[in-house]
């Protein structure tokens, strides 16, 4: 029981922490709020991001440092090197 308790309060924790930086990247609460942490049977933390509005999606988007390295225009889909299959 420890360790649920453990996983959860970390998994709560950063779910927070995910939601504030995506309201200060311009996302609105109830965006923000599709976050949330989960903790499985096992005991294992996982943060859920879950669905978001194509807009929502776009702005958490550009908030994100390597996306705007990697993908500078925005009329092209994004790539990913054939490696990485």
């Amino acid at each position: 029981m420890d360790q649920y308790k453990s996983a959860r309060t970390e998994a709560d924790h950063i779910a927070g922490l995910m939601r504030a930086a995506l309201i200060r990247a311009g996302l609105s609460e109830d965006d923000a709020s599709r976050v949330r942490g989960l903790v499985t049977g096992n005991g294992r933390a996982y943060v859920e991001v879950g669905v978001l509005r194509v807009a929502a999606a776009n702005t958490l988007l550009e908030a994100l440092p390597l996306a705007r390295a990697s993908h500078t225009n925005a009329d092209d889909p994004p790539t990913l090197p054939a490696e990485s299959f």
